[in-house]
């Protein structure tokens, strides 16, 4: 398929997760979609299958999207804080925003497939490559004292979000945890000796 099906495909996929978003999973039904598309059921049924396809598809593309916008962050111009907070809110930041929008969370996130979950774990490796990569840059160092500080840098980066979550926070308030996050991880690169007054080298 060429671009042209790529850009219906993309079309398909935003109308999918603003049904699935507003009715949940279960209730959601391929003429739904077709209709939020702005397309007949037949001419949807040449680019998916059924709506598990779509479903996946969709929840894929979203974490493909998020996962490229935080690794770009981090080539933005700024203080490695500035950077660090680019890629925490591009993907953790945008990411709540997106699925605490929906009062069907739990039912979309339990609709997972085994192949979401695949396609999904690939990105975040590479999410996490990625980052890793970039501690390498801004402290680098072959002794085991560095590299252990960049293994716990990304180790808290990880997991951090996860518990800034669990009392379901408002967007800005996660958002401003993300910030203090970051900020936290900046500063100790700083003492580390990484970076150059707090810049990226």
């Amino acid at each position: 398929m060429g671009s042209g099906a790529d850009q219906k495909r993309s079309t398909i996929h935003e109308a999918a997760i603003g049904e699935f978003s507003s009715r949940g999973y279960a209730r959601t039904s391929m003429a739904n979609i077709a209709d939020a598309a702005g397309m007949s059921r037949p001419a949807l049924y040449q680019y998916f299958t059924d709506k598990a396809d779509i479903f996946a598809s969709a929840f894929v593309a979203i974490f493909e999207e998020h996962v490229a916008n935080a690794l770009a962050a981090l080539a933005e111009p700024g203080t490695i804080a500035e950077q660090l907070d680019g890629f925490l809110q591009r993907y953790e930041g945008d990411l709540w925003q997106r699925m605490a929008a929906s009062s069907h969370l739990d039912e979309i996130v339990g609709a997972k497939s085994a192949r979401v979950s695949s396609a999904i774990s690939g990105e975040v490796a590479r999410l996490w490559d990625g980052m890793a990569g970039y501690l390498g840059d801004v402290a680098p160092g072959r002794s085991a004292r560095a590299r252990a500080d960049r293994d716990g840098w990304l180790e808290v980066l990880q997991l951090s979000p996860k518990g800034f979550r669990s009392d379901q926070p408002s967007i800005d308030a996660y958002r401003r945890r993300l910030t203090a996050l970051a900020g936290s991880i900046a500063a100790g690169i700083r003492m580390s000796g990484g970076g150059e007054a707090g810049h990226r080298v």
